[in-house]
């Protein structure tokens, strides 16, 4: 009788294990409005991007998922894995948002 609990209990967190979460936002991306959404308003939304380029009027972050499942920010210090996506946003005069391009990096 232990043995088969043990069983059950090794199955249980084996399917927990790889059972993966669906941690996808389909709605992550639709505050972003060209010519509206100031630099502050994408850092409170998304957090720290992955990198900055010339004074902080481009921003760049890892995004995870897709547009079926949603999408994640990717941490900026860790590995690719999951990246599937580069978000690349470029702010004008008054740190407007000026154009935004999700590139796919796989």
């Amino acid at each position: 009788m232990k043995n088969i609990a043990i069983c059950v209990l090794m199955a249980i967190l084996t399917v927990a294990c790889a059972t993966q979460e669906n941690r996808g936002d389909v709605t992550l991306l639709e505050f972003m409005t060209i010519g509206q959404t100031t630099r502050t308003e994408v850092l409170l939304h998304l957090g720290q991007p992955s990198a900055s380029f010339e004074n902080e009027h481009i921003l760049t972050y890892r995004i995870g998922g897709d547009s079926v499942d949603g999408y994640f920010v990717r941490d900026a210090a860790g590995s690719w894995y999951e990246t599937n996506y580069s978000l690349v946003l470029v702010f004008g005069p008054g740190g407007v948002l000026q154009t935004q391009s999700l590139v796919r990096v796989h």
